[in-house]
């Protein structure tokens, strides 16, 4: 509680000139409504209608922003945990050009630093040191699992803190270095357990804290000759490897015709005292390429290949070949391999009319499958989705959608979404 009080004092201090010096306020209000059919056993569905109600406020100043997003959701036919609770995903004050260099950002908020993704409730903060470096270093703890507007406990084993350095010697190149840890402490649990002579008897579990430490480094090149290069590779500390390793090279052979590939080496990114380094992981090594040709400003055939690699000796292959024009496109998709079977076709369509204020679209996919090689038979799999977009006025879009499904296992899978959303931008004064 006191933590909380703390943090609340502060963000108001923090607001106050933002509110002195308030010029606009803007946000979006999305409403959603969702209807299905769920089958929780073979015997037995229901039909569910969920809303959700998400909203998102930006509160500006001269050098100040107050970004808020969160969401309300609940369930109209059946009760399910955690209905009818704000989630508050964004809640930070973003004060901007702290003499002409620095930035500041303080309280919930995603964070976005080469290897570290992910939110906290906590600061972070960026400085230009200079015109070919930028520095951001940030701290705090992790949101509760259910985004409640509340502080995270224990925050010495619920927090992640970490930093990334940018370098950019020249226009055409960019370098950065990364590095987060994580702590996260897992709640306990009783279950029942037997002694060595079969009595049975309620032991409580205490499961040991997962824990994260990662760095990362990245480059990526640009060249006049419309040519760009991008590499990265991440490093697991507590493990002692590499976790993940990428190449990918893209580049405009002529005006029309684009060619790109790339490499990949993945490996499974376990925590710190996790139950699954115990079982054997494989690694995986995927290479693909592609090409792109714009025949018309309203025509464009591409077309790309990948295959992945296992260190066990499996392999799985894919390869995609399509179209797209000025309102819709069709493509062709193969699988095989470890990762199963499946051939399938996708069409899209959409054309909007009276200035865009209205936009009906379709959405059709049919595709046969089998999820092991050695299955003898194929299954089918059919889908589509018919919708309308409606845009009244600038500020307000109605979207719905009508989806439906059919294969062996679900002979009549029907959904429907609908969305309302309004915008808003209002000018409050000007800046003090």
């Amino acid at each position: 509680m006191y933590r909380l009080n703390l943090l609340l004092r502060l963000a108001l201090m923090a607001c106050l000139p933002a509110a002195l010096g308030a010029q606009t306020l803007s946000g979006r209000l999305t409403s959603s409504f969702y209807a299905y059919e769920r089958s929780d056993s073979s015997a037995f569905t229901s039909n569910d209608v969920r809303a959700y109600q998400a909203f998102q406020f930006d509160f500006a100043g001269k050098n100040f922003v107050v970004r808020t997003y969160g969401q309300l959701d609940r369930d109209f036919d059946s009760k399910l945990a955690g209905d009818g609770k704000a989630r508050l995903y964004n809640f930070y004050l973003d004060w901007k050009n702290i003499g002409q260099r620095v930035d500041v950002q303080i309280g919930r908020q995603p964070i976005f630093g080469g290897v570290a993704v992910g939110a906290i409730d906590g600061a972070q903060i960026k400085v230009r040191a200079a015109h070919w470096l930028r520095l951001k270093a940030f701290g705090g703890g992790l949101l509760p699992p259910d985004r409640r507007i509340k502080l995270t406990d224990d925050f010495d084993q619920n927090f992640m803190a970490g930093g990334q350095a940018s370098l950019k010697p020249n226009d055409d190149w960019n370098v950065s270095v990364s590095f987060f840890e994580k702590r996260q402490l897992r709640p306990g649990y009783e279950a029942l357990r037997a002694d060595s002579i079969g009595n049975v008897f309620t032991q409580f579990v205490e499961p040991s804290d997962r824990a994260y430490r990662l760095g990362a480094i990245d480059a990526s090149w640009y060249a006049s000759t419309k040519t760009s290069f991008y590499g990265r590779s991440d490093y697991d500390f507590h493990a002692e490897q590499i976790t993940r390793a990428e190449l990918s090279l893209r580049s405009e052979v002529s005006s029309q015709t684009i060619l790109n590939g790339s490499y990949t080496f993945r490996s499974p990114r376990l925590p710190w005292n996790s139950i699954f380094a115990a079982f054997n992981v494989e690694d995986n090594h995927e290479v693909e390429g592609g090409v792109y040709y714009q025949y018309k400003p309203a025509l464009r055939f591409y077309g790309n290949a990948a295959g992945i690699f296992y260190s066990g000796g499996d392999n799985s292959l894919r390869f995609t070949v399509g179209t797209d024009v000025k309102y819709g496109g069709l493509n062709f998709v193969h699988r095989t391999g470890y990762a199963g079977n499946l051939d399938g076709i996708n069409a899209s369509c959409y054309y909007p009319t009276l200035d865009g204020k209205l936009m009906p679209s379709l959405q059709l996919s049919w595709a046969t499958y089998k999820l092991d090689s050695e299955q003898s038979e194929r299954e089918s799999l059919y889908s589509g989705a018919a919708g309308l977009l409606v845009r009244p006025v600038k500020t307000v879009t109605i979207d719905g959608q009508l989806q439906l499904l059919r294969n062996r296992y679900y002979s009549n899978d029907t959904r429907f979404l609908l969305r309302l959303q309004y915008w808003f931008f209002n000018k409050l004064g000007a800046a003090i």
